[in-house]
């Protein structure tokens, strides 16, 4: 019965459609390791930037600066990460950083920590990237899939 090669045939359709189904995946397995990866090191990033405030040194120009205008900021406040929100549009990945201090903080201090832990978290995605910035701020980092920005730091 098997004088006709049928046997072999079945088995390399069985091999063609194993291929296909395992090159289709591969692809969203890849896009959601990319994923996985840029919001750990969000995450890293964001409480880098957390511990940075609670070290409460700074370079000259900006210890005046918060001397004068921001003593509260010169002296270590606890902040906490409370989570970071990933929203997708098409190839565009919008990073949320949510803080939380019990300590009282106004609008513009808020607004000072806030930058610092956005800044640590694209500077820790581009590096885990090996990812060259041309901005010294990393507003815009470029990955293989996606563009990553972030939003103004949410307080609770």
């Amino acid at each position: 019965m098997n004088t006709k090669g049928q046997i072999t045939a079945e088995y390399i359709l069985l091999l063609v459609v194993i291929f296909i189904v395992l090159i289709s995946t591969s692809n969203i397995i890849q896009q959601e390791s990319e994923k996985n990866i840029i919001l750990t090191s969000a995450q890293i990033g964001a409480q880098i930037g957390v511990d940075k405030n609670g070290y409460a040194m700074y370079y000259n120009d900006t210890f005046n600066n918060y001397q004068n205008n921001y003593p509260k900021l010169l002296k270590t406040t606890e902040i906490k990460v409370i989570k970071i929100n990933m929203y997708e549009q098409d190839k565009d990945i919008i990073l949320e950083v949510v803080l939380h201090s019990n300590s009282y903080l106004t609008n513009n201090e808020k607004y000072i920590v806030g930058s610092r832990v956005n800044y640590y978290v694209r500077k820790t995605i581009s590096e885990t990237f090996d990812l060259i910035s041309t901005d010294t701020y990393y507003n815009q980092i470029y990955t293989e899939n996606y563009k990553i920005e972030t939003k103004i730091v949410k307080w609770v």
